[in-house]
Order: C-alpha cells, then sequence, then structure tokens
C-alpha cells in the first residue's frame, strides 16, 4: 500500500468551512500520481510504454469532514484485478487524529494509446509487486 500526506490549503474548502467534496477526488489523484511515480511511470511514461491507465468509475464515501490546515493520509491498495481492468481502494485519514475522512473505490481500464482496452502490461504488474508486493490474483469474469 502506498501513503502519502496531504496538507489541506484554505482554498479547498467550502462555504460550510470544510473541505469541499469534489477536492477529495484531487487528493486520491495525487496519491495516485505518486503511487505510479515510485513504481517508475508518469504520463509520458505511460505512453512511451505503450498503454494508458483510464478511470472509469469512482465511487466516495465521505465520513467526517476535513478542514483548513488539516494533515491527511492518503492511501492507495490495489485490491481488484481483471484481465484489462482493476480497481484502487483509497482512504484518506486525519493525521492528527487517525479518524477516517473518506474512502473511494477507483475502477479503472488499462488501455493502448487510442483508448481500446488491453491486458494489463506485464511490466505495470511487475513494477507494482517489485515495489508494494503482491497483487491480488485475476478476477474470472
Amino acid at each position: 500500500m502506498f501513503k502519502t500526506n496531504i496538507k489541506v490549503r484554505t482554498y479547498e474548502c467550502d462555504s460550510y468551512g470544510h473541505v469541499n467534496n469534489a477536492t477529495f477526488l484531487n487528493y486520491c489523484e495525487v496519491a495516485r500520481v505518486e503511487l505510479l511515480e515510485k513504481m517508475g511511470y508518469d504520463l509520458n511514461g505511460l505512453k512511451k510504454a505503450g498503454f494508458l491507465l483510464v478511470i472509469v468509475k469512482i465511487e466516495m464515501e465521505y465520513k467526517k469532514p476535513a478542514y483548513a490546515n488539516d494533515e491527511l493520509e492518503v492511501n492507495v491498495g490495489w485490491i481488484e484485478r481483471g484481465k484489462t481492468s482493476a480497481a484502487f481502494e483509497q482512504e484518506i485519514h486525519n493525521c492528527k487524529t487517525n479518524e477516517l475522512i473518506a474512502r473511494a473505490k477507483i475502477i479503472w481500464v488499462s488501455t493502448d494509446l487510442k483508448g481500446k482496452p488491453i491486458a494489463i502490461p506485464d511490466v505495470l504488474i511487475e513494477s507494482y509487486q517489485k515495489t508494494f508486493g503482491n497483487l491480488p490474483s485475476i478476477k474470472n469474469t
């Protein structure tokens, strides 16, 4: 599992005084981008390798509010795997209280550069396993 910390900035808060719900999508994306960077990939690296990881569905569950200057831990774990698609689970915790702030399930598809689904590339699987350990078994669907 990959973890990163993010400090809530004042402009990310809405008129209620807490982090706007849409901002949590950004926090999750930051963690996913950093996960890929830790594995040796950025967007250009994915393109050079001949594939993209396209988000097709996000389920977000909000548990507690977060406020300006809160330090949040955002984690990413690869929880499901099919032939061409997979899912990450992400959790956001308040670093000071350790309370769960939000949880998301991110479903993505591996595509070629034209957007056609392809098998999840072995280089991506191998890089994840080398960096973070075992992956879930392939689901037969």
